[in-house]
């Protein structure tokens, strides 16, 4: 290859590597108002870097400590309703037996798994749901942030972020049975007739996905709900009907008097709402409904944010901290490889940018474990270019040329590199499709980490082709030395 062309290729590579770099990393201001965020600062975080929101939902019977001081100091008659129990106040009809009060709390129990269960669905990387002094249920999820909506450089993002875990929150706590209605508010009532035993039985499930950049909620008929409805529907003339969970309205409709000609109802609906209503269907459309109704809903539950486990600077110093590994791999090879350690520092920059490309647009929730993963591909893209150097160096010792040590070195590592590399892709996605939340996305991450360091292998070998294809020196540029060893007599 002559000079001009490796150096036109190298240039546009490098100039490449750089500015997907720039984007990926640097944030600026682009005007008094707008702002641009890079590519890092628009991933979403896990609770361990930005924090977490949580909630408490107090079953009908169960009321706050704060709630309870109100009381009395409105009407201390009512008050001698209530019981205290540890820091809540249970009304006494619920608890005037042993039987009647294990039997409310084992009811929480069993809501808060039903509760856990709908929010595993959600894909968080971290949650938790669980029963506080015996009666109030606690449910604790991510905030969700970016970097950006984190800082307050984009105030858009942030609120979006809250609006989903409030609607979360709210929604996923909903008790009662899925109804269809006349009307979507508190007046309207049921167009179920009783002999069909309820609305939930016309489905067997309801899931979530988007295509095209909308969002979409898919409800799948059973074979006699797909007559059912269509007799309700078909009878009824100048309306719509309306989705209920309980007494709170979906925003789901069906239009009185059209023919419904697929036992599968797909509504489109924005992304806020389009996972938790699917979430929430499928949960009471397979008959996991709540045993109490809590906090009204959810409409009037208090959403409480806290501050990351590490701190408020986590994100910051995790970001430090991986850039210091990076340099650091950089080092190490261009002080042990010379101008060829150039080159695998050109491969790491730009196996870093394409990861951080590739996590935001699978919007991977990113946590201190899924920045242990991504150190681990780095090495083990590292560790795959080092084997071949020094596979090849090993060669030159014998007397070859430097053409004929690379493609030996190449074919002497293949063996060894693949199968490390088949192995991380096969545990990887095992991780990825069996396990849940953080395990998941860690999973996920080091898939794409091992896929990326493969192909960065072998365009490793391209570049070292490239840019010393005009140096005299090839022993030099890559710090080898050509031995010949004399034969013996």
């Amino acid at each position: 290859m002559g000079k001009v062309k490796s150096a036109i290729i190298t240039a546009l590579v490098v100039a490449a590597v750089v500015i997907l770099s720039l984007f990926a990393t640097i944030s600026c201001p682009l005007n008094e108002v707008e702002r641009y965020n890079s590519f890092i600062s628009s991933i979403h975080m896990g609770s361990d870097l930005t924090g977490e929101a949580y909630a408490l939902f107090y079953p009908e019977g169960v009321i706050s400590e704060a709630d309870y001081k109100l009381i009395v100091a409105g009407d201390e008659s009512e008050a001698e309703d209530y019981e205290s129990r540890g820091s809540v106040y249970v009304e006494k009809e619920k608890i005037d037996t042993v039987d009647k009060e294990r039997e409310f709390k084992s009811s929480i129990a069993d809501d808060a798994e039903i509760i856990s269960a709908r929010f595993g669905e959600k894909g968080y990387s971290k949650y938790s749901v669980s029963v506080v002094d015996g009666y109030v249920i606690r449910v604790s999820v991510p905030t969700n942030f970016t970097y950006a909506a984190y800082k307050g450089y984009d105030s858009t993002a942030r609120n979006n972020e809250l609006t989903q875990v409030s609607s979360s929150l709210n929604y996923l706590t909903l008790s009662g049975e899925l109804d269809l209605r006349n009307g979507n508010d508190d007046t309207a009532t049921s167009i179920i007739p009783y002999k069909y035993h309820g609305f939930s039985t016309f489905f067997k499930d309801a899931n979530y996905y988007a295509i095209g950049g909308n969002h979409y909620v898919r409800l799948n008929l059973t074979d006699d709900g797909f007559i059912n409805l269509n007799n309700i529907i078909g009878i009824l003339t100048d309306g719509t009907a309306y989705f209920f969970v309980g007494d709170t309205c979906l925003g789901l409709q069906l239009t009185y008097g059209e023919n419904i000609t697929s036992k599968t109802l797909n509504f489109q609906v924005s992304e806020t709402y389009a996972k938790d209503y699917s979430i929430i269907l499928n949960s009471v459309a397979t008959d996991n409904v709540l045993a109490n109704d809590y906090n009204n809903g959810g409409a009037d539950t208090e959403v409480i944010a806290l501050s990351p486990a590490y701190g408020d600077s986590a994100v910051v110093w995790l970001f430090v901290l991986l850039l210091l590994v990076l340099v650091g791999a950089i080092v190490i090879s261009v002080v042990r490889y010379k101008k060829l350690g150039l080159v695998n520092a050109l491969i790491a920059l730009a196996f870093s940018a394409i990861m951080i490309t590739a996590i935001l647009l699978t919007e991977i929730q990113f946590t201190v474990a899924g920045a242990f993963v991504l150190v681990l591909g780095l090495a083990l893209l590292t560790f795959s270019n080092f084997r071949v150097f020094e596979a090849v160096r090993k060669e030159t010792l014998t007397g070859r040329t430097i053409q004929a040590s690379v493609k030996t070195g190449y074919r002497k590592s293949l063996t060894t590199i693949l199968d490390l590399h088949i192995v991380l892709l096969v545990v990887s996605a095992l991780l990825a499709l069996i396990c849940a939340g953080e395990l998941a996305a860690c999973g996920l991450i080091l898939f794409i980490a091992t896929i990326a360091s493969y192909v960065l292998h072998w365009f490793t070998r391209f570049m070292w082709f490239v840019i010393s294809s005009p140096v005299k020196d090839k022993f030099g540029f890559c710090g080898y030395k050509r031995e010949v060893l004399d034969d013996e007599d």
